[in-house]
């Protein structure tokens, strides 16, 4: 009874902890060409918010006319966050607002910025970006420069703050980069590991006619894994594809409060098995929902540069690669415990009631209103 409680409770925690999938992003497009303008940045209100006191009357909104009026600590905060260097002169940045704009995931705040290096016979070399890492150590910038119709799409976070305009980084340069976002991008996304939790989970112990049923068969063990993944894979590598390029949008409100009742209804059929037992159909069904959400971080910011291809297919290696590794460390253990009373009598079912509970919670918050 306690480890039940114990795990109702890690749900409850998990859920409201991780009640967003999407990671904290912020954009950045320098596009030397624009003298009046090179610079543009674009931020997440909810992000800002946390860093510079927005919300002036305290009613949990942070309104237009209320972003007007802090307008100056914005900046300053920008200022002290953000310094664009010319050798080892810093230059001095205007930032003008924009206005608002809108990515997948809510409300930005896009900030147009200029060097006062292009006054001068000297010329910006290096970005030093050092946003909200103190709040969030997974936030990134992700990074577009454009430049006589060259694009280059590049990423900074905590072990890279520092971009420098005069390189011109390779294609594997560019792939490395992507390849660890997509893997950053799912070990973070817990949505995205409960779900590939709850059809890893009956790989050695299933529901058959009221009771537990052990699978003593290495072979078949395997196979039922490799097929799950395979078609999880397939499906949210297709969808992934054709959300970034553009051919397919879907709301990603109503995405990710489907991607949450995928959770629940892969949890559930472990125990009643109403989506039926081959779970590999399972996992291509709802892998085409997760497709979408693992795009809303691509989607809106490489819709037309030339660089998507090797971005976008780096960061759909990368997803693999960190699901894989979740496959590696997950079934052995499962398959190792499979015959202990405690996993079949208090694991499997206390786990699969936490991961139904903690989607049923998610769906809740997410559902648009």
């Amino acid at each position: 009874m306690k480890i039940a409680l114990i795990m109702v409770f890690f749900s409850f925690f998990i859920a409201g902890g991780a009640n967003a999938h999407k990671a904290s992003d912020s954009f950045i497009y320098w596009q030397p060409l624009i003298e009046d303008a090179p610079g543009r940045l674009d931020v997440a209100l909810i992000d800002l918010a946390r860093a510079v006191p927005l919300d002036s009357d305290g009613d949990g909104q942070v309104r237009w006319a209320e972003v007007v009026g802090r307008q100056a600590s914005v900046k300053s905060y920008l200022n002290s966050k953000l310094a664009v260097m010319s050798g080892d002169l810093e230059c001095r940045v205007d930032w003008r607002i924009a206005g608002l704009t809108r990515h997948s995931d809510g409300n930005y705040l896009a900030l147009e910025f200029r060097p006062d290096c292009f006054d001068a016979a000297i010329v910006a070399s290096q970005l030093q970006y050092n946003l909200f890492f103190d709040q969030d150590p997974l936030h990134r910038a992700l990074v577009m420069i454009r430049s006589d119709e060259n694009d280059r799409l590049t990423v900074l976070g905590p072990d890279q703050k520092t971009l420098s305009f005069a390189d011109t980084p390779s294609v594997w340069h560019t792939a490395v980069e992507f390849i660890w976002e997509g893997m950053v991008h799912l070990w973070i996304g817990y949505d995205h590991m409960l779900f590939l939790l709850a059809l890893l989970l009956p790989a050695a112990v299933r529901r058959e006619k009221g009771h537990w049923v052990v699978e003593n068969r290495l072979g078949a063990a395997v196979k039922d894994v490799a097929l799950i993944v395979t078609a999880f894979t397939v499906a949210h590598s297709v969808t992934l594809v054709i959300a970034t390029l553009g051919v397919v949008r879907l709301p990603i409100a109503w995405v990710e409060t489907f991607i949450a009742l995928s959770i629940v209804a892969a949890a559930v059929n472990i125990v009643w098995p109403f989506l039926g037992h081959r779970r590999y159909l399972v996992g291509f069904g709802f892998g085409l929902i997760h497709g979408f959400g693992f795009a809303s971080v691509l989607g809106d910011f490489m819709s037309d540069t030339s660089s998507r291809l090797v971005a976008l297919a780096s960061f759909n290696v990368g997803v693999e690669l960190a699901q894989l590794a979740v496959v590696l460390a997950v079934v052995p253990v499962i398959y190792l415990l499979r015959n202990q009373w405690v996993y079949q009598r208090v694991v499997m079912p206390v786990g699969v009631a936490a991961v139904a509970l903690t989607g049923t919670v998610w769906a809740l918050e997410r559902v648009p209103l």
